[in-house]
């Protein structure tokens, strides 16, 4: 408990009204998009967040400029630094208790916290007609702070001891701490128009990673979308590739004995072939998704141990036949039917360069910034990583980068800019290269399932794509 101990039993109906309507605005500010059909956000400061322009009035002091923070975007071990001005625009002095600005991590409210305040404060400052004063604070993002998105907000303690919230603004936090560059992710998408630039003229920046996929026995060995004339025939990027492994009749227990090596031989000895001298690094999703239950190659409690040994097997023949591609070990965002905590098939960081999660708007659907936060945190039965953020810790604490190698809204569900606009804080919260940082995404613009995923062309979520469009 905080020295300065607060809202236990000072909050009115008049003044949580006046916090449902504070956290609104925040909300409406924060995403850019209108609780009533305001203008987004003015991003023409870099590196400078701001609420909106309204004058906040909060009691007898009134809030003439709106907090801003210097970084919206902070890993643990950064710093947080905020300022707001407040004016007694009363007829009288105005005494004031306590000065604070505070944040306030996801899950928490105004009414309940925790806070987490920024120092200093001002204290026992009376305030005379006209009287302007302006708080500065900071505060260090601590190593066991929680990710995701964050509120920061001014407040001050009346001489009656009430507590009166200003309107505050978003910052998203992320790992740190990790080994390598921080800032750069590569942005890369799937799907229409990517091959042929379209796609990365329509969002407004070039594609330097793409995805396909090959996740059968045949096309793993043909790869024609790599031949020349073909889609990525020419490509120069990067690109995250989706290998099949076993299908049909099938088994890991017959991979783990080396049954399939021919084809897997077969299958990288085409794309190092294929591939040749291109520049871009390829990225091999090998059995993919293997903790769901839609796969020939899904791996269950009863056949881990030989999924293990299959992918010691493929890893060894990938390192033999092209070293210079990157092994991707790539899980669904939640396990299904799969009867394990899928951490226990992981091979060891040993026989993976990369992980990577596939994280659509569905299975909680995300529609707000509460939304958000809650999910990123989420574990399944097992306590394995659900959320976002908690398949990044996961891939820190073995020492690797982790991928977003597919990702999009779900038209199904709605249309969400939030999740856009989320997604997009993440990679930049945490983009860069080494243990715990977010080394590409790869959004999943493919037009199939009635254009549910899809964002351009013909997208049936135009404000998600209008997100898209302005972010990346």
């Amino acid at each position: 408990m905080s020295p300065f101990a607060r809202r236990s039993t000072s909050f009115s109906r008049a003044g949580l009204t006046g916090l449902v309507t504070a956290a609104l605005l925040a909300l409406s500010t924060a995403c850019g998009g209108p609780v009533d059909e305001a203008a987004p956000m003015d991003d023409s400061a870099p590196g400078l967040g701001t609420t909106s322009d309204a004058v906040d009035a909060s009691g007898a002091l009134t809030i003439t400029t709106s907090i801003s923070v210097a970084d919206a975007s902070l890993e643990r071990g950064q710093t947080l630094s905020a300022s707001v001005t407040y004016k007694n625009n009363g007829t009288t002095a105005v005494t004031a208790k306590n000065i604070v600005l505070t944040s306030r991590a996801p899950g928490g409210t105004h009414a309940g916290g925790p806070f987490h305040d920024l120092s200093p404060r001002i204290t026992h400052r009376t305030l005379q007609r006209g009287e302007s004063v302006t708080l500065t604070a900071t505060r260090v993002i601590a190593s066991v702070d929680p990710l995701g998105t964050w509120e920061a907000y001014p407040t001050w303690e009346d001489s009656s001891s009430v507590w009166r919230d200003g309107s505050g603004l978003a910052f998203t936090v992320g790992t740190g701490g990790g080994t390598g560059t921080p800032g750069a992710w590569l942005s890369g998408a799937s799907g229409v128009g990517v091959a042929t630039g379209s796609f990365g003229t329509w969002r407004g920046t070039p594609v330097p990673l793409a995805a396909t996929w090959a996740d059968n026995n045949s096309a793993s060995v043909s790869l024609g979308q790599l031949s020349p004339g073909a889609e990525f025939g020419s490509w120069q990027g990067s690109l995250d590739i989706a290998v099949g492994a076993i299908s049909g009749s099938e088994s890991w227990a017959s991979a783990a004995t080396g049954a399939y090596d021919s084809r897997w031989r077969q299958s990288l000895t085409a794309l190092k072939s294929k591939w040749g001298s291109r520049p871009g690094t390829v990225y091999i999703r090998f059995a993919h998704e293997m903790n769901g239950n839609w796969y020939d190659w899904k791996v269950t409690s009863s056949n881990a141990t030989s999924f293990i040994a299959a992918w010691k097997r493929y890893r060894a023949l990938q390192k033999e036949i092209f070293p210079a591609a990157k092994l991707v070990f790539s899980v669904n965002r939640e396990s299904v039917s799969n009867g394990i905590d899928w951490r226990q098939t992981f091979p060891g960081a040993a026989y993976v360069d990369v992980m990577s999660v596939d994280y659509y708007n569905q299975y909680p659907y995300v529609a707000t910034v509460a939304d958000w936060n809650s999910a990123i945190q989420q574990t399944d039965g097992y306590g394995a990583p659900k959320g976002l953020a908690r398949h990044l810790e996961f891939a820190k604490s073995v020492g690797l980068p982790l991928a977003i190698s597919e990702w999009s809204g779900n038209a199904d569900n709605g249309d969400s800019p939030i999740f856009i606009e989320q997604m997009h804080n993440f990679f930049k919260a945490n983009g860069g290269t080494g243990s715990g940082k977010v080394l590409y995404e790869a959004l999943f613009n493919v037009d199939r399932d009635n254009r549910r995923w899809i964002l351009n062309p013909n997208t049936r979520m135009p404000n998600s794509a209008a997100k898209y469009q302005q972010l990346f």
